[in-house]
């Protein structure tokens, strides 16, 4: 099921219409030998218009629940603010990893005081995944003219 977390958007509807539309055949064949020959015109046709409702109601928050960084990954490289753009998110043994890259014009990057200034905000998305057990560290990195710069935060900081 990875594999189908790793297409596009329009790959994945296009595949969730596919699937639909053959089931709606299928179920339509076996409808018409039982008598209901509208079936085979009609379901095929319920199968192609309730697409976009599965995909966005069922498929994609179960694939965005499986495979979270597959997902956030898909949108990057994003820029956060005119300095910052995120350009990968890693999670390997329950640590999150969050890579940018930084304009070379800003000489003052401090990530101690970088860490004290977010800190309010990355517990409030990272709590919920040190109590769960998802994560225990994360890992900020900061490239800065080929220099990399990085904190890490866990839930120690978080209490």
């Amino acid at each position: 099921m990875e594999f189908v977390a790793e297409l596009s958007v329009w790959e994945i509807y296009a595949i969730v219409c596919g699937f639909l539309g053959f089931l709606g055949i299928l179920i339509g064949l076996i409808a018409a030998r039982q008598r209901f020959g509208i079936a085979l015109q009609v379901l095929p046709l319920i199968g192609v218009a309730i697409t976009t409702p599965v995909t966005e109601h069922l498929v994609i928050p179960y694939l965005t629940e499986r495979y979270p960084v597959i997902f956030a990954n898909k949108d990057l490289p994003r820029k956060i603010d005119q300095k910052t753009t995120l350009t990968k998110i890693d999670f390997a043994d329950h640590i999150y990893s969050y890579f940018y890259d930084l304009d070379d014009d800003d000489d003052d990057f401090d990530p101690p005081l970088v860490k004290s200034a977010q800190l309010s905000d990355l517990c409030d998305s990272l709590l919920p995944k040190f109590s769960s057990g998802e994560a225990s560290l994360a890992n900020y990195i900061y490239q800065l003219k080929g220099k990399d710069y990085s904190f890490s935060v866990d839930s120690t900081d978080c209490s």
